[in-house]
């Protein structure tokens, strides 16, 4: 094996710069990830300025010179295309970014457990933040089933929003918090932050105000037996009274605009307890303008906070990205 160029990053970040890699066009798809310790080594095919900025914005990492073993080559949708494709796979539906039926016809063929291209007639709207789509292949439905770190969910993709984009940022979160905590999702959807923490022992309050989600969310738990789960159909910022000083943690996966319940979120949290905040923040002011609305709310709310961690979870479009905020509240 002969020495190439590679990203050494920490184990906890490995698969958020991977994909970063993958949507710079830089992962050297030829050679295998090594792992050694509690370090990832992700092979490279080249880092100009401009690719290592934007790699900075997801974290540290350094770059090395590491002999990599060579990866078995499949199949894949770009190699039969001759260009990219840009798609997710959510159970066995593949949402496509155009209607372009080659790009499904390839899809379908590579991806095997695939049945079902689609392709959005519109973006995320609504007070229930949903989606419509256009059939594109295959058999034409909505409704999947998916499975994600252990875990089944059947999910409407026209009645309540899902994106498997997030699965390793719910496992970043799960694993901060303990057995028996007190978690309140505010924007709980099919429930793939709160079912996963109550697998894993936390006490969950799972809220929205979609009865298709909270539909869903009835039937998920059912299908994978979890009953330490309390689902409430309602606005998250009206419960907040109810449920002031409660939480232990507090998701706020609501990114367009979860800004407006920051103070509600930081009233429910008791003194001590953590808000995971999500945004859709601009390359140029990553952090800047949410800290501030962090901030205001803290104040509105009495209470102190201390930031625990800021990072990117994924690019949402050009110069855009899904940031998250973790913030301990203190309260007199």
């Amino acid at each position: 094996m002969a020495s190439s160029r590679g990203l050494k990053v920490h184990q906890s970040r490995g698969e958020i710069f991977r994909r970063r890699l993958v949507e710079l066009e830089i992962f050297d798809r030829d050679r295998k990830i090594r792992s050694e310790d509690d370090r990832l080594y992700l092979p490279i095919l080249e880092l100009n300025a401009e690719t290592a900025a934007e790699l900075a914005k997801v974290g540290d990492f350094d770059l090395v010179e590491v002999e990599f073993e060579a990866a078995e080559r499949r199949p894949n949708v770009e190699g039969l295309l001759g260009r990219r494709a840009h798609f997710e796979v959510v159970g066995d539906v593949a949402i496509a970014d155009s209607p372009d039926e080659e790009v499904a016809s390839a899809i379908l063929a590579v991806h095997k457990n695939v049945k079902t291209v689609l392709s959005p007639k519109t973006p995320v709207e609504g007070e229930y933040r949903t989606r419509r789509f256009q059939f594109v292949a295959g058999e034409e439905k909505t409704v999947t089933l998916h499975k994600e770190h252990g875990l089944l969910y059947r999910i409407d993709l026209e009645k309540a929003y899902f994106t498997p984009r997030l699965g390793t940022e719910r496992l970043r979160v799960a694993r901060q918090i303990g057995l028996g905590e007190v978690v309140f999702d505010m924007f709980a959807g099919v429930g793939p932050f709160a079912l996963l923490l109550a697998k894993r022992g936390a006490k969950v309050i799972a809220v929205d105000k979609n009865p298709h989600a909270v539909r869903l969310l009835r039937e998920n738990a059912r299908l994978n037996r979890i009953d330490d789960v309390e689902i409430v159909e309602g606005d998250a910022g009206e419960l907040a009274e109810r449920y002031e000083r409660s939480a232990d943690h507090v998701i706020m996966n609501l990114p367009h605009t979860a800004s407006r319940f920051l103070e509600q979120a930081t009233r429910i949290a008791k003194d001590g307890g953590v808000v995971h905040y999500y945004a859709i923040a601009s390359e140029d002011d990553l952090y800047g303008r949410d800290t501030a609305f962090v901030e205001e709310a803290a104040r509105a709310a009495g209470a102190k906070i201390s930031y625990l961690h800021r990072g990117i979870v994924r690019s949402y479009a050009p110069h855009q990205y899904n940031i998250v905020i973790d913030f301990e509240v203190r309260k007199p």
